[in-house]
C-alpha cells in the first residue's frame, strides 16, 4: 500500500491546485479543461455512482466513503444534502479534500487513515469504496470485508475498473499482473497494479459477510451494491 500511497501523493501534489479551481471538483481530470475522453467517462461513471447512491442511500444516515481520494464523490453528494466522512490513505488527498469544502463552504469531515490497520470510531450502516479494492493487495481484501462488516455497514456500494473481455486484457490481469505484483517497479509506476477481481471473486470476498443486490456492468466500471 505504501507504493500506492507515494503514487497518489506525487498526483495529488501535481494536480492540487488544477483540482481546486475546477468549478465542477467532483468531474475534474486532467483533460477538464477540454471535455475530453477522461472527462467524459468520468462524468458518466460519477452520474451513475449518484443514481446508485440515491436508490440506496438516505440522507438521514453518514455516508462513510473509503479511499475518498480528494473528496469527488463526497463533494458530489454534500452538495446534494447527503452528510459524509472521508477516509484515504494519502495525506495529500486529504488535505486537497480539506481545501475543497473550505472553498465551497461545504462542513468536511477527512481523515487519513488504512482503515486495514486502524479502527475508525463509530459505526456506519451505508458505505461506498468506489475504485479502492483494485489498489488493496489481493490476500488483503478478505480482510476488508471483514473490517466493513465490523463497521457496521449494511448497504455497501462498489465500484471497479471493467476488464474488457479481449484475450490481451484478460491476460494481462491474470496473468501478467499476478507476476509483477511483487515487483516494485511496477507497484510504484501503476495505477492498477494488482489484479482487478470480477465478479465471481467479488462474491467469495464477501461471502458470509454481504449479499449481491444488484450487479451493472458497463464499458469501463463493475459497479456491485451489497446489502446485509
Amino acid at each position: 500500500m505504501t507504493s500506492q500511497v507515494n503514487y497518489y501523493n506525487q498526483f495529488g501534489n501535481l494536480y492540487r491546485q488544477s483540482i481546486l479551481d475546477c468549478p465542477e471538483p467532483q468531474y475534474w481530470t486532467t483533460d477538464y479543461g477540454v471535455k475530453g475522453r477522461v472527462y467524459r467517462e468520468m462524468k458518466e461513471r460519477i452520474d451513475l455512482q449518484e443514481k446508485l447512491v440515491q436508490e440506496y442511500f438516505t440522507k438521514e444516515q453518514t455516508v462513510l466513503d473509503i479511499g475518498c481520494g480528494f473528496g469527488r464523490q463526497a463533494f458530489s453528494l454534500v452538495s446534494k444534502g447527503y452528510k459524509v466522512k472521508g477516509t484515504d490513505t494519502s495525506d495529500v488527498f486529504i488535505e486537497i479534500a480539506q481545501q475543497l469544502f473550505l472553498r465551497h463552504g461545504y462542513a468536511g469531515d477527512f481523515t487519513c487513515m488504512d482503515i486495514l490497520r486502524e479502527n475508525i470510531s463509530g459505526s456506519f450502516n451505508q458505505l461506498l469504496l468506489l475504485d479502492v479494492l483494485e489498489h488493496i493487495k489481493p490476500q488483503q481484501r478478505r480482510g476488508l470485508f471483514e473490517k466493513l462488516d465490523k463497521i457496521g455497514g449494511t448497504t455497501l456500494i462498489i465500484s471497479l475498473p471493467h476488464v474488457k473481455k479481449r484475450v490481451s486484457s484478460q491476460l494481462n490481469n491474470r496473468i501478467r499482473k499476478q507476476m509483477t505484483r511483487y515487483l516494485p517497479f511496477f507497484v510504484n509506476r501503476e495505477e492498477h497494479p494488482y489484479p482487478i477481481p470480477g465478479k465471481n471473486n467479488m462474491l467469495k470476498l464477501s461471502k458470509d459477510i454481504f449479499s449481491l443486490h444488484k450487479f451493472i456492468q458497463t464499458l469501463q466500471t463493475d459497479y456491485y451494491v451489497f446489502r446485509r
